[in-house]
């Protein structure tokens, strides 16, 4: 067991104690030196287990030690000299295949139970470095920044991303299905879920030549095939933030990004892996207090109501094999969630909000399924867990649920069953929700797979989905994506039930196209899933080019792109038309200039009510507009956003400013605001809609962290507010400390507010 630091969780100790939590510390022994690996059994794992050019010309021999080093960002352990260096990293961006113009030197050792690296970032202007980040999970792009990918099972298509700072900041997600575009049409995609969090450690230390990391990673948080642990895919990417540099051990294209796991390298012979223990119980317990209005039907805020509740419940975690894991929740609970973002709405359609609850993250990209059609089509996704507990904004209780994911051979598998309770308030009775999806790989980047899901309240309540889909890896830049779905609900006809898809990709260093089509039926109605239209075919057409410009002092690169929407009903009668034609210009430090002209149609066969009294009436719609956008490099201390919007809009005229900023001081303090406001004046009215929010952060350390989430919109009327204090005394383990407000703005008149304290508590048997 290794040795971590202590500096970073005695701070947090002293500000956590009014809270009465003592938070144990790793403890382990000092480093000692390990011998090298074999050169004859290199080559011979080599011969065995290389099946792409990137396994054979970039291998690491894993070096075994019995006594690891100290996570504390200090390189100074004896362990870390027997390990093989690499120093040679080639640029993806802005200057592809060119030398990385900082040195780096990566060392990589294990023991039985984890997976050490090292990494030293020279740096020829360290006081020029940015390190802003100290929040888990938040995004390191605007940070100088080190990452390392595992292809755990050498599969080139899924595993584990690892990234983090100078401050050790943490962030990790599973890559699902290789792919990995960095361009900015898309094209060939990889589902990245970077809701997913690990149990790992690291240490990071600004000097004055550069910075350095140190990283520690069980293998119990990882999946693998035990009988194969010969040959993983390995790869690690160093980020300079203020030269906007990617740079990799084993070269990655600059059209792909760190989730392109087919250029991986190999990382060869561990064998002397222990075997750990493979059940975690992860209870909760909360307490809340709230404030629920109780008035009559006319003024229901007159009054209010005080609830006091409390619950336990908890999940559990049994690795069955490295590559099989079973979940486990009982009495499911999401108290930590943080606030959906309001958004305004001035189309016809639902609103996709995506998940964010704990127990529904991990592995949520092997039940991806479906896609979206274009800026303004059809979005069709087959599971969508948020249906699960939740109707109509309120939360319904789940007793239990169950998942079993892994992998074996070519074969990927999940299912997921969860049971809820009966809501009488809501007129829901209790329900089983159950998913499967398999996925079988084909060749070396294709592959093929099935849906089913099923919700079931009684005998002829239900609504089920059966869907297959494929992709085809004509090379290593083109794909081709399909997926067919049908749905079985009582009452509606069964040959209205369909919907599919069919897109093709490609990808270069300069250029990414795509084209899409789908046919959505009139009674395609997947309930666990989402689907905002029906009844339409669309077809699409994306083309970017992104020349990139790395003897320029001013310009980073361009990206003219070119997108064309095309909707029909299914009798092919045009209902909506979109053209989008625009011009970014990316300055070396990252800051974006643009200039977009947008075209419309829209046909409307029933008025529609864009906001409460104002009506658009029926019939055929023309009109476009222009869009001017800046912004400024979101890494600097301050930064701001622009984008101004005019034309016409309907039967009338639009005008849209979309404003942001912020600023950070230190990597502790981070402010943001933004406004959005629609001027739209129509032949029946016009309205004024503004949409303000501001979030607030302070983060004591890399486990203590602050937040503040205000919004208002003037169509509603209303003031939301959501303050989260959230403690990571220990690796998934937490308090979290929540507030929610909303109020009417007028007087201002409280509508509800709750208190919510949780605490949760990882165990490993």
């Amino acid at each position: 067991m290794f040795r971590l630091s202590n500096s970073a969780a005695r701070s947090s100790c002293v500000f956590m104690a009014l809270l009465l939590v003592a938070p144990g510390m790793a403890v382990a022994q000092q480093a000692q030196s390990a011998p090298q690996g074999d050169p004859v059994r290199l080559a011979d794992l080599i011969a065995l287990h290389a099946t792409t050019d990137a396994d054979r010309d970039y291998v690491l021999p894993a070096v075994f030690t019995t006594s690891p080093p100290e996570i504390d960002g200090h390189l100074d352990d004896p362990a870390w000299q027997q390990a093989q260096p690499i120093t040679e990293f080639t640029q993806s961006q802005p200057n592809e295949g060119a030398p990385s113009t900082e040195r780096t030197e990566v060392r990589v050792l294990y023991d039985a139970e984890y997976l050490y690296i090292s990494a030293m970032m020279w740096d020829s202007q360290p006081d020029q470095m940015v390190a802003t980040v100290l929040r888990r999970d938040e995004s390191h792009n605007d940070n100088d920044a080190f990452a390392v990918t595992l292809d755990t099972f050498h599969d080139h298509r899924n595993g584990f991303f690892f990234e983090t700072n100078a401050h050790g900041a943490l962030f990790d997600a599973q890559i699902i299905g290789e792919g990995g575009t960095s361009g900015p049409g898309g094209g060939v995609g990889s589902t990245f879920n970077d809701d997913w969090d690990a149990v790992w450690y690291a240490a990071g230390r600004m000097t004055d030549e550069g910075w350095s990391v140190e990283i520690a990673i069980p293998f119990w948080a990882l999946r693998f095939d035990r009988s194969s642990t010969d040959a993983w895919g390995i790869n690690f990417r160093r980020q300079i933030r203020r030269k906007t540099e990617s740079a990799y051990w084993a070269p990655v294209s600059r059209q792909f990004n760190a989730t392109r796991l087919s250029l991986s390298g190999m990382l060869a012979g561990m064998g002397r892996m222990g075997r750990p223990r493979t059940v975690q119980v992860k209870p909760y317990a909360l307490g809340d207090f709230g404030q629920l209005p109780s008035g009559p039907e006319s003024m229901p805020y007159e009054s209010h109501t005080t609830e006091w509740g409390g619950d336990v419940g908890g999940d559990i975690k049994w690795s069955i094999t490295p590559n099989w894991t079973f979940d486990g929740t009982v009495n499911t609970d999401f108290a930590q969630v943080e606030a959906d973002d309001v958004q305004i709405n001035l189309t016809r359609f639902p609103l996709f909000f995506p998940e964010k609850r704990e127990f529904f993250l991990e592995n949520a990209g092997l039940f991806q399924f479906g896609s979206a059609s274009g800026r303004r089509g059809p979005r069709v996704i087959g599971f969508h867990s948020r249906r699960i507990g939740v109707f109509d904004g309120e939360e319904v209780p789940i007793l239990a649920g169950a998942r079993l994911t892994g992998k074996s051979g070519g074969w990927n598998l999940g299912g997921l069953t969860m049971q809820t309770r009966k809501v009488d308030d809501l007129g829901l009775s209790s329900e089983n929700h159950s998913v499967l999806r398999v996925r079988r790989d084909v060749g070396s980047r294709s592959s093929i797979g099935a849906l089913l899901t099923n919700r079931q309240a009684s005998g002829s309540d239900y609504n089920r989905t059966l869907g297959f889909d494929g992709r085809w890896a004509i090379n290593d830049q083109a794909t081709v994506d399909g997926w067919v779905m049908k749905t079985t609900t009582p009452g509606i006809e069964a040959d209205s039930e369909w919907a599919g898809a069919i897109s093709a990709n490609w990808a270069s260093p300069e250029w990414q196209v795509t084209a899409a089509a789908m046919d959505v039926g009139d009674g395609f109605n997947p309930e666990l899933g989402f689907v905002n239209r029906t009844g339409l075919r669309s077809y699409n057409a994306n083309a970017f080019w992104t020349p990139y410009y790395p003897d320029s002092k001013w310009i980073r690169n361009l990206g003219p792109h070119l997108t064309f929407s095309y909707l029909t009903d299914r009798e092919d009668r045009l209902l909506s038309r979109f053209v989008h034609l625009d011009y970014d210009m990316f300055l070396k430090r990252g800051d974006k200039l643009s200039v977009a002209h947008n075209r419309f149609f829209e046909r409307l066969d029933a008025p529609f009510e864009i906001v409460p009294g104002v009506v658009i009436p029926a019939g055929d719609y023309d009109y476009d507009e222009v869009q001017l956008e800046a912004q400024s490099d979101p890494s600097r201390v301050a930064w701001v956003r622009a984008l101004y919007t005019w034309g016409t809009f309907w039967d009338g005229r639009r005008k849209n400013w979309d404003l942001s900023a912020g600023f950070r001081l230190g990597a502790r303090f981070n402010a943001s605001g933004a406004v959005n406001i629609n001027d739209v004046t129509l032949a029946g009215g016009e309205f004024t809609a503004t949409l303000v929010s501001t979030r607030l952060t302070y983060d004591f350390n890399t486990r203590l962290f602050l937040s503040g989430l205000l919004q208002y919109d003037n169509l509603t009327d209303r003031f939301l507010s959501n303050v989260r204090l959230r403690y990571n005394y220990e690796p998934l383990s937490d308090i979290f400390l929540v507030y929610n407000e909303s109020r009417l703005t007028e007087d201002p008149t409280l509508i509800d507010r709750s208190i919510i304290l949780k605490i949760t508590k990882l165990f490993r048997l």
